[in-house]
C-alpha cells in the first residue's frame, strides 16, 4: 500500500493502517505485560501508562510503531482463486440429467 512520494524519493506507507503495541519498559507492571503482543491502530491505542498500571507515575512503558496491524502478510496472498473451496462435495453435473426419461 505505498503510495510514491511526490518528490519521487521514497514510498510512503498509508498512515490509514499504522499500528502501534506496547514495549514494556523495565520494571513493567502486568498490564504492559499482558498488551506486549497485542497490536492496535494508533487512533485506537490506549494512551499510557496504561488502564490498570501498578505504577503510573514512575511508568517507562513506551509505544513500538508498526506500518500495518497484521502480524502477518495479506491473506489474499495465501489464497489460491482456482482452488476448490474446502467442503465441497463430487461434481454433480456428470451425473445424468434429472429431466431425462429413465430407462
Amino acid at each position: 500500500m505505498a503510495a510514491k512520494d511526490p518528490g519521487g524519493n521514497k514510498p510512503r506507507t498509508d498512515r490509514r493502517w499504522h499500528a502501534v503495541s506496547v514495549k514494556p519498559g523495565p520494571g513493567a507492571c502486568t498490564a504492559a505485560k499482558t498488551a506486549k503482543d497485542r497490536r492496535w491502530l494508533s487512533r485506537e491505542a490506549p494512551q499510557l501508562p496504561l488502564p490498570g498500571c501498578d505504577w503510573p507515575s514512575q511508568c517507562r512503558c513506551t509505544y513500538q510503531h508498526h506500518e500495518d496491524r497484521r502480524v502477518s502478510g495479506r491473506r489474499a496472498e495465501d489464497l489460491d482463486a482456482f482452488a476448490r473451496p474446502v467442503g465441497v462435495a463430487s461434481e454433480r453435473r456428470k451425473q445424468r440429467d434429472r429431466r431425462q426419461p429413465k430407462d
